[in-house]
């Protein structure tokens, strides 16, 4: 890639991608990650974690303290999404069924419902572990 081409992809994903920046020291964030992973059938994807130097000077403009309070995706325009918002856009690219279910965001009350429990469980994932419990809780029967 000529520097030409860096500068030109500064703050954009790769073309018809949608970059996913994700803690990659977080194992909720990982475990998450590959969730997305397997969910997605659309192969537009491009999950970067954002400790890599490379993923941050890709996306300076992007503040390291708000990446790690919530996820983020970014389109090849350069437009970011957060928390439940970017979880939404990564379901409205999806083809046939599972693209569907973005549409649940326009539903009244969904979204702000959907940014709350977003921010809750956000706001305590390093005390969780990969599957989403309480680090020490017991796992249920």
């Amino acid at each position: 890639m000529s520097t030409d081409d860096q500068v030109a992809s500064v703050g954009k994903a790769s073309a018809g991608k949608l970059a996913i920046l994700y803690d990659g020291s977080c194992a909720m964030c990982r475990a998450s990650l590959d969730g997305i992973r397997q969910f997605d059938n659309s192969g537009k994807m491009e999950p970067l974690d954002l400790h890599h130097e490379d993923v941050r000077a890709q996306f300076p403009e992007l503040k390291l303290e708000n990446l790690l309070e919530e996820l983020h995706a970014v389109d090849e325009n350069g437009r970011v999404y957060r928390g439940a918002r970017a979880i939404n856009e990564i379901l409205r690219r999806q083809n046939g069924l599972k693209g569907y279910l973005a549409y649940l965001w326009y539903i009244p009350g969904y979204a702000w419902l959907a940014d709350r429990q977003y921010k809750r469980i956000a706001a305590s994932r390093y005390a969780r572990d990969a599957s989403g419990r309480m680090k020490g809780q017991p796992a249920a029967e």
